[in-house]
């Protein structure tokens, strides 16, 4: 093959990155959140694992409403599991912002509901975001 690979462009200069997908800006959100939360109580994380499904299983609605997290207690041999739904969320929230801060709430009241440690504990900030 002769010639180059890349044409060059019209205006030079540096080609964007590109935008993140709504599913990695989503899984940003996510690892963002844990990584506060990580910060203030390190302990609500220990023996939890959180995953993120697209939607939830149709099983999962209670009387017509769609769930925003699922968790599973743990035992002896597994950790405990939240599950963290994106379309749910995406839907609920106005502007990526309101995402970041959303699926942040999300995830600190259905850690705090799994482990008994008080929301204000997990994220002292809790109040303040408004």
């Amino acid at each position: 093959m002769r010639g180059p690979l890349v044409v060059p462009r019209s205006l030079g200069g540096v080609v964007p990155a590109p935008r993140p997908t709504r599913a990695e800006f989503f899984a940003g959100a996510v690892q963002a959140s844990l990584a506060r939360i990580s910060q203030t109580c390190p302990a609500v994380l220990d023996r939890v694992v959180v995953g993120i499904e697209d939607v939830p299983e149709q099983q999962s609605f209670i009387e017509d409403r769609v769930p925003l997290t699922s968790a599973q207690d743990g035992d002896q041999h597994h950790p405990a599991k939240v599950v963290v739904f994106r379309r749910p969320l995406e839907i609920r929230a106005a502007t990526p912002e309101g995402l970041v801060i959303l699926v942040h709430r999300t995830l600190v009241e259905q850690l705090s509901a799994l482990t008994g440690f008080p929301v204000d504990v997990i994220d002292p900030e809790a109040g303040r975001e408004d």
